[in-house]
């Protein structure tokens, strides 16, 4: 969990540096041919642990709040998968699992298999706008199953991880600022979030496994704020406003920011 929590200080603090320049949004190299054969999507059960960080290390899980942040960030992407004129097909995830093993050891091999593709997608960090469709991430066949069970075209992955400090965590990182202060002279007053989130999304086709569109973001609360940015950020899958603009008009050009630090 503490890990999670460095990777998303450094996502903040790389946005902060860099400015709107640059962006975590990935698309596939051929997403607009990819695109034109998606017009239903499965929303595969969201990954969600949140944590509460005590003083004495033995983090405990709040199963209750995942629960909720799990629901309020399938609603959010159903909303706005729907808002895109896709069909979100409703499948029963988790009778299927029971009454199917092999799909089920199929689903973990998908996830598996998106974990070792953000080492692709992420690798340099942020990029800009006209880098952020330079990527041909896959999850090969692992996909295919699920296209079999549920018709879907495409598939959306979700993993979210929160955490929210005990008021021992708190006070000791109060103690800690004020030391830091009277040992700096005031110089250096660290400000410590006492809760937050990151969450990682990709819409997948189901068939060829391509990665269509990918996006990752970070909060300062543990809520289900982030997927209400990070699912903003999902164009239309037409992907109209995603084109280039035709030859014969000018295209005003595009600044480059500098590469960020990798993220990961």
């Amino acid at each position: 969990m503490l890990s999670k929590l460095n990777k998303l200080v450094v996502v903040f603090t790389v946005l902060v540096v860099t400015g709107c320049a640059q962006t975590t949004v990935r698309h596939h190299q051929d997403f607009e041919t990819v695109a034109k054969n998606v017009q239903s999507v499965v929303i595969l059960p969201a990954q969600v642990e949140i944590e509460q960080i005590n003083f004495d290390g033995d983090n405990t899980p709040l199963e209750e709040k995942s629960a909720l942040i799990k629901s309020q960030i399938e609603s959010i992407a159903e909303l706005k998968l729907e808002n895109e004129s896709l069909q979100v097909i409703e499948f029963d995830f988790a009778k299927a699992f029971e009454e199917d093993e092999e799909f089920a050891y199929a689903i973990t091999q998908a996830k598996e298999a998106w974990e070792a593709a953000k080492g692709e997608l992420y690798e340099q960090g942020l990029v800009s706008e006209k880098e952020k469709s330079n990527f041909q991430a896959s999850l090969g066949s692992a996909l295919n199953i699920i296209a079999d069970k549920t018709g879907a075209d495409a598939a959306l992955l979700v993993q979210y991880t929160g955490f929210e400090k005990s008021s021992g965590m708190i006070a000791k990182d109060v103690a800690s600022s004020v030391l830091v202060g009277v040992l700096t002279l005031g110089a250096v007053v660290p400000i410590q979030a006492t809760e937050g989130a990151f969450i990682d999304v990709a819409l997948v086709d189901s068939n060829s496994g391509k990665v269509i569109w990918a996006n990752r973001k970070g909060g300062t609360s543990a809520d289900a704020s982030p997927a209400e940015i990070v699912f903003g950020e999902l164009p239309d899958l037409t992907w109209k406003s995603e084109l280039a603009a035709p030859t014969n008009q000018p295209v005003a050009e595009e600044s480059v920011s500098p590469k960020a630090p990798d993220s990961e």
